[in-house]
């Protein structure tokens, strides 16, 4: 089955309204809009193993193509073959569809559209790219006027925790121990045929979320000092005054993966929280290897990025009052006509919103009518 959304216009004109507002941050940080394809194939999908090819809907006349499930693959594709010879670093922005799969029984599908924006920075010649990506993730959605009590985390992770932790179970239960992390399955860790320790450490990590200095020295504390801590200390470090900044908690959780076999490095997600309710905002993450996997002659084999859900914020915005005009210019006389159309030009120029009813009228109670219909705060007669 498909999900077909009806949009209401109040809701196509919010999400217009948010993605301008989004553009218009991206482009201050300097980054350029590009339109990739809808379309991938398969085999492109498939050959980095992004998602499962079950999960990808496909296109029924030809079994090699498939909708993109999400738009990171598509841009880092554009960036290695008509981009090729752009200087990098390259920032770019989209906004547009992607398309979701979901099973719901054996036998049957559940199809979404999903309305995203996002930002890729590609090529950036810094150990510490996520700087940059994550403080325009902050500045873009402190510019949307969120509800009242809408609070905002980012939980962070990165799969070198994750390698870190797993390192020496290579050759003992690792997909098992990995799988039981990340759906925090404390039955499963029970069950596995490890020392009664480790399966202390890893019931323990499945709860170790928090503040990230703090979480990370607990890992020092039991991994003992490494490379990878001490990077993530100076990068935490820093985004901890960024998120500070603009009033974003910052949350470290070492066994949380995404669902995208996409990243590799730094993962995050921006949840909304208004009471009980938790809204996923944004993801993103570090994909250092599909940029190897598209243009492995590149110099700097880095990427990140991040995709906000325009679906989700749209339902974390206030409602917003204009006080802006909208002005029904009407006329009793054809003759009147062509003065109707220069009026409404002249209003539109000092900023109102102007609508000229083509038809005469000389009956007020049906002017009032029209009025209402078109959503019109007050008539301007023509003489």
């Amino acid at each position: 089955m498909t999900e077909i959304k009806e949009i209401k216009l109040v809701d196509v004109r919010n999400n217009s309204n948010i993605i301008n507002n989004l553009n218009n941050i991206y482009k201050l940080w300097g980054y350029e809009e590009v339109s990739p394809s809808f379309i991938n194939t398969l085999e492109t999908i498939k050959g980095r193993g992004v998602i499962e090819e079950n999960e990808v809907v496909g296109i029924v006349s030809n079994n090699s193509l498939c909708l993109r499930p999400e738009m990171t693959t598509s841009i880092v594709k554009l960036s290695s073959t008509r981009l090729i010879n752009k200087k990098r670093p390259i920032r770019l922005f989209t906004n547009g569809m992607v398309f979701d799969k979901k099973q719901n029984n054996k036998n049957s599908f559940k199809l979404q559209e999903k309305l995203h924006s996002g930002i890729e920075l590609i090529g950036y010649d810094t150990k510490y790219p996520e700087i940059e990506v994550i403080n325009i993730l902050f500045d873009a959605i402190d510019n949307i006027n969120l509800k009242e009590g809408c609070k905002l985390c980012l939980l962070v992770s990165t799969t070198k925790i994750m390698d870190l932790i797993l390192n020496k179970y290579k050759n003992n239960n690792f997909e098992e121990i990995k799988k039981s992390l990340v759906n925090f399955d404390q039955d499963k860790l029970s069950k596995l045929g490890i020392d009664d320790d480790d399966k202390y450490i890893l019931k323990d990590l499945l709860f170790t979320r928090g503040e990230p200095i703090s979480i990370l020295n607990k890992l020092k504390s039991i991994y003992g000092t490494s490379e990878i801590l001490d990077d993530l200390n100076f990068l935490f470090e820093t985004l901890s005054k960024i998120s500070n900044k603009y009033g974003v908690k910052l949350q470290l959780d070492p066994t949380f993966q995404p669902h995208l076999n996409l990243y590799e490095g730094i993962v995050f997600q921006l949840i909304g929280n208004i009471g009980n309710n938790k809204n996923v905002i944004a993801k993103g993450g570090r994909y250092d290897e599909l940029v190897r996997f598209f243009s492995p002659n590149e110099k700097i084999l880095n990427g990140i990025g991040f995709t906000i859900s325009i679906d989700t914020l749209r339902n974390l915005i206030k409602e917003e009052n204009s006080d802006k005009k909208k002005i029904l210019l009407m006329f009793k006389d054809y003759f009147l006509l062509e003065k109707g159309m220069n009026e409404q030009k002249e209003l539109q120029k000092r900023g109102n919103i102007a609508v000229l009813h083509l038809n005469p009228c000389d009956d007020i109670a049906k002017a009032n009518q029209i009025m209402k219909e078109n959503n019109c705060t007050e008539i301007l007669w023509l003489k």
